[in-house]
Order: C-alpha cells, then sequence, then structure tokens
C-alpha cells in the first residue's frame, strides 16, 4: 500500500510547521523530568543488563587468575606458567556468541509474540542454569565450562535482543535514545563491577590451588539477574508491543503506569498515545500485508536498507576493536608487559563509566552522526598508535600503551559504544524493530563467534604472539567503517518513529535526514528535502 501522502513546504503555513505537537523542542532536562516516575522500570530493566557486561569480560579477566589458569590448563616450560590451551579459550568465547544466534532467534519471535517482559525473565532463568553448570565444573575439566558458556550465550541472546527494544519502546518517542544506549552503561558497569569482582578476588585468594576466588565471580550474576525474576511481575509491558497487537486499552495504562503517580501527572499520556497510534498507522499504510511480521520482510524494499545500517551500527563497536580491548583487557596489559595490570583494568572500566556519563549529557545535544563518526576516527587513531608503540619494549613505551588505551576506552564509551544501542532501535520500522534487533544481534553474534575463536590464536604468546600489534587489524577495519558511515548514516535525534518511516519510504538520501521538515499533521514536506510532491 501507498505511504501517507507527503506535502509540498509551499502548501503549509509557517505556524503549522512549528505547532507540530510530534516534534519536542523543549529542553531535554525539562522532558527528562517529566517522565521521572518511569525510572524505576528502567533501572529494573537495567539491573538485568549488567549480567551482558559481566559475562562479556569475565572469563577473560580470570585468565590473567594464576588459580583458574592451572585448574582448567597446563603447565607450558616455554612460558613457565599455567596456560589455558587455545581450543578453549576459543571454546567459550566462540560457542558463547554462537549460542546468543540461538538465543536472539529465539526472542526475535518470542518478543512479538507474547511481549517483552516476560522475555527478559526467560533469559534471567537460563543465564542461571548456565552460571550454575560453571560454578560446579570440575578441576581438570574446561569442556565444562565451555558447555556452561554455551547456556549463558543463550540467556545473553535473549537479553541482548529484548533489552534495547524494550527500553527504547518504555521511553518517551522523542527520548528512545537515551532509553536504549542505558543498557550500554549497564553492559559498561557489568565489566566494571566483573574488575572490582577479579581484583578482590585475586588480591584476597591467593593460593594456586584456591578455587573460592573464581566462584565468587561466577556467583555474582545470581543478584543480578534474580533481581530481575522478583521485581518484573511489577514492570509494564511495553505500549508500542500492545498497540501492535491491538490492545489499546492495556496500552494506555501501561503509558499511565509509566508516567504518572499521585505526585507527578504533568506528562501528557494522551499525544504519547496518540503518536504510537500514528507510527502504527504509518507503518501498516507501507506494510506488504496484515500478516503477523516475519523474518523475510525484513529483507524486502527499505526494509533490507534499513537492517544493514543496523548491523553496521552494532558491528562496529567490532570493528573499532572492542574484542580486543574490553574483551581481553586484563591479559593485554600483561602480554605488553604492563605491571599491576590488575589495578590498571580495574582503572580502565572507572573511566569507562565516566564516559558512558558523558554520553548521557551529549546523545540528545548532538547529532548521532557527529558522535558516531566522529568516535570512529578517534577510535581508529587510537588503534593505530597503540600498535606503533607496542615495537617498543621499554616501560616507557607500555605506560604510553596504557595511556593510549586508556584514551580509547574512554572515547569509545562516550560515543560508538552507546550509541549504537539508540541507533539500532530507532532505524528499524516500529512493527520489526524486535526481529530487526534479532537479525543485528545475530550478526553480531556470529561475528564475534568468528573473533572469539580467532583471536586467542593471534594474541597468545603459545601462537601467533601478535600481542598488541592486533591493533593494526583494527585499524583498517575502523578506516573502513569511517568511510561507510559518512556517506550512509542517516540523522535520527529527536525524529519520532513516524518521521524516520516517512524519510526511509520516500528515499531521502542519508545526508538530508537533518533538513527534513513535517507539517502539523506530521506529514514529510517534500521539498524540504529536494523532491517533487507525486501527482500520481
Amino acid at each position: 500500500m501507498a505511504s501517507a501522502e507527503p506535502v509540498d513546504e509551499k502548501e503549509v503555513d509557517e505556524k503549522e510547521v512549528g505547532e507540530n505537537i510530534f516534534s519536542d523542542t523543549r529542553p531535554v532536562k525539562t522532558r527528562l523530568w517529566e517522565i521521572r516516575n518511569s525510572y524505576k522500570y528502567l533501572m529494573i530493566v537495567y539491573i538485568s543488563a549488567i549480567g551482558i557486561g559481566i559475562d562479556s569480560l569475565l572469563f577473560s579477566l580470570l585468565l590473567g587468575m594464576e588459580s583458574f589458569r592451572k585448574a582448567y590448563g597446563y603447565y607450558d616450560e616455554a612460558t613457565s606458567g599455567w596456560v589455558i590451551r587455545a581450543k578453549y579459550q576459543s571454546g567459550w568465547n566462540g560457542g558463547s556468541f554462537g549460542c546468543q544466534v540461538l538465543g536472539a532467534f529465539f526472542a526475535g519471535w518470542y518478543n512479538d509474540k507474547f511481549g517483552r517482559k516476560s522475555s527478559l525473565a526467560i533469559s534471567c532463568i537460563i543465564t542461571i542454569i548456565g552460571n550454575t553448570v560453571a560454578i560446579t565444573a570440575p578441576v581438570g575439566h574446561p569442556i565444562n565450562l565451555v558447555m556452561a558458556k554455551c547456556v549463558i550465550g543463550i540467556g545473553i541472546g535473549i537479553l541482548v535482543s529484548t533489552c534495547p527494544v524494550y527500553l527504547s519502546e518504555l521511553m518517551s518517542p522523542t527520548l528512545r535514545g537515551i532509553g536504549s544506549m542505558g543498557i550500554n552503561f549497564s553492559i559498561c558497569f557489568g565489566q566494571w563491577i566483573g574488575s572490582l569482582i577479579y581484583f578482590g578476588c585475586s588480591k584476597n585468594y591467593t593460593g594456586i590451588d584456591d578455587s573460592t576466588g573464581y566462584k565468587i565471580a561466577f556467583g555474582i550474576q545470581y543478584l543480578l539477574v534474580g533481581g530481575y525474576l522478583l521485581l518484573f511481575w511489577f514492570m509494564p509491558e511495553s505500549p508500542s508491543y500492545l498497540i501492535h497487537r491491538g490492545k489499546l486499552e492495556e496500552a494506555k495504562a501501561a503509558i499511565k503506569k509509566l508516567y504518572h503517580n499521585k505526585n507527578n501527572t504533568e506528562y501528557d499520556i494522551d499525544s504519547h498515545y496518540e503518536i504510537l497510534i500514528k507510527e502504527v498507522e504509518e507503518e501498516k499504510m507501507n506494510a506488504e500485508s496484515e500478516k503477523e511480521v516475519s523474518y523475510a520482510e525484513l529483507f524486502k524494499a527499505t526494509n533490507l536498507k534499513r537492517v544493514v545500517l543496523s548491523i553496521f551500527a552494532l558491528t562496529g563497536q567490532l570493528w573499532v576493536g572492542v574484542s580486543s580491548v574490553l574483551t581481553y583487557i586484563s591479559y593485554f596489559f600483561e602480554l605488553a608487559g604492563v605491571s599491576s595490570s590488575i589495578e590498571k583494568t580495574v582503572g580502565m572500566f572507572t573511566l569507562c563509566v565516566g564516559g558512558n556519563l558523558v554520553s548521557y549529557f551529549v546523545i540528545e545535544r548532538v547529532d548521532r552522526r557527529v558522535l558516531y563518526i566522529g568516535g570512529v576516527a578517534l577510535c581508529t587513531i587510537m588503534n593505530l598508535l597503540i600498535a606503533c608503540v607496542s615495537y617498543g619494549s621499554s616501560q616507557a613505551a607500555a605506560y604510553t600503551t596504557v595511556v593510549f588505551v586508556f584514551l580509547w576506552a574512554f572515547i569509545y564509551e562516550a560515543t560508538v559504544g552507546p550509541l549504537t544501542y539508540a541507533l539500532i532501535t530507532e532505524l528499524p520500522q516500529g512493527r520489526m524493530r524486535a526481529k530487526s534487533v534479532a537479525i543485528t544481534s545475530n550478526v553480531n553474534s556470529l561475528c564475534s563467534f568468528g573473533l572469539g575463536y580467532l583471536i586467542p590464536y593471534l594474541f597468545n604468546p603459545d601462537e601467533v604472539n601478535m600481542g598488541a600489534r592486533i591493533m593494526f587489524v583494527w585499524t583498517g577495519t575502523g578506516v573502513v567503517l569511517f568511510v561507510v558511515m559518512l556517506f550512509f548514516l542517516p540523522e535520527t535525534r529527536g525524529r519520532t518513529a513516524n518521521e524516520i518511516e516517512q524519510l526511509f519510504v520516500n528515499k531521502v538520501g542519508a545526508l538530508k535526514f537533518k533538513r527534513a521538515k513535517f507539517d502539523e499533521d506530521d506529514k514529510l514536506i517534500m521539498s524540504s528535502v529536494g523532491k517533487e510532491v507525486s501527482q500520481a
């Protein structure tokens, strides 16, 4: 069916353009204050997502714990130390990412069928099972850890695919970016907690045969995912999901629960509801059929372009080197010859948390393109500098490496890291959001799956032994990502889902998104993007 008919700017009074109720131009802090009642629900989801950060880092951090390496590794005469074979490292990293694909596919189907909040509960239960397997894994059987990571991977796959969608739909329509990017803060905070746990356990459980330290590290997940299981009964369902399922009264009740209480009735529930209804109407007009959303529909018409852009945005985290810098940071410092690597690892993740906090102040004040593309450029420069400095063997070279890694981490967590989650929820069509995020997460997991197997072989001293010189690889991929996003990433800041839908349907170029104007009925003014209105 045809899209809602756009209009020509000449036919629209300037006053009408300024009165578009769907474009909220009030200060961000004013809008955030109005939705303060929703924060408690957002926090519950954020707490569950902390487990993603811990899981992404913990096994790699534990490689720096000698008792862990002895329990599941062998003594290497060449390096005079305990080493876990690369095949097992590859197994628990690659296996985990591979199983995340299964979890994400399940989430894409389940989220559209049964909703977002129960999907998170299922992921938490699976994660608890996986961590139980890890804690009870007998010494000398690293294959048990591989199995545990695969089970956890399924739960993480569901979590990663559900959290951005759920968070963006619990937020006000013009603040979805802030809501969804919060998952990156949770991941980063989880990595920080993981580094603190590692620091504490490595200092207090120093015996080479003491398993207490790494078992405590595994057990911390119980507290985080268990918290969501206790509280999810009080969570509202996504209003967008309810409207797409035709449950209009339930959707309005969910909006009211999110934003109103006896002390706060400022938020305009009716306008929020009207925006969501408009989004659904526009999407139905552009849909090929009224059937249930399928994965196949993602690869047709403008949806394909939107999915590809989402994939580039999310996998861009890998392209700039996150799988080497954050995932293997403790081991990275050790191989680079940096002393007191544990303390520096904790310091770096503290800096990461600070970078994330900075992102909250700029996400709705600076264009998405500027933040993402600028972040990619700066991270790529840092990658090149780290790789070049790695040829030095002095203590000064080692500390210079630390400085550049710290700068990389701060830049990444203030730009590319959090912004990715805003983009992957803003770019897709609303009715396709859950499945688009699932596909995007799957591609990212598959790429991470491959890197999970490859990096230990490139990194390890008993294999290729690239060490920090692996950053040359991420310098090259960063340059490619910069060029692609420079020409194809559209500007979505401040746009509602309905506005973004019209811009894609009318094939507006990425560089023209920012200057697009809409009339009081939220219809695209074609002449504002250099197009003529069809006379058909």
